[in-house]
């Protein structure tokens, strides 16, 4: 228990300037249940952002989530799984997004519009990856690719797999200066 303590307070060191030691902590805690499920070959995890346009004058955090919850994520669960009755389960995991208008990057400048914007990991099942990542090409299934995009409020997409296996960094990213 000492080591993991040990590991979580040097990753709090790491990251201190913007983090609170819980965030920290509930970060390491989900990376390594996220890299238990990487380890065991059961899921492959993907980095995702989608940035929406505003299209009326809804423009909410929770209409973009129900948006991201309801229509882009249908879109990738009828994509790995034809069946109706299985999609429901088709994605492990569909809770670890966060929505983003005004936190900004320390290392990254932009302009004063700062557009409606999700964060995610989403993990795909070992058995379903093909339907969803082109490992050869190193993109996303073209016909997938081309649904998510005619979705009305979803102006680009994103969606990589996650690099060097590293779910801690990522959820850092995440979550930078949000209170968990």
């Amino acid at each position: 228990m000492t080591l993991l303590t040990d590991q979580t307070l040097a990753k709090f060191n790491r990251y201190h300037h913007s983090s609170s030691y819980r965030k920290v902590q509930y970060n390491h805690h989900l990376a390594s249940w996220f890299q238990s499920k990487v380890d065991n070959d059961e899921w492959r995890l993907f980095t995702c952002t989608v940035v929406f346009k505003p299209i009326d004058q809804i423009n909410t955090q929770s209409r973009y989530e129900v948006e991201y919850r309801g229509k882009f994520l249908n879109k990738i669960r009828r994509r790995l799984e034809p069946n109706s009755i299985h999609q429901p389960k088709t994605i492990p995991y569909e809770e670890c997004f966060y929505y983003e208008r005004f936190e900004k990057s320390r290392l990254r400048v932009s302009g004063k519009c700062n557009p409606h914007h999700i964060h995610s990991i989403i993990p795909i099942r070992t058995e379903q990856v093909h339907r969803f990542w082109s490992y050869d090409n190193n993109r996303l299934n073209p016909r997938l690719f081309k649904d998510l995009h005619s979705i009305d409020v979803v102006q680009d997409v994103l969606i990589e797999p996650m690099r060097n296996d590293d779910p801690f960094a990522w959820l850092m990213y995440l979550t930078k200066q949000k209170n968990l």
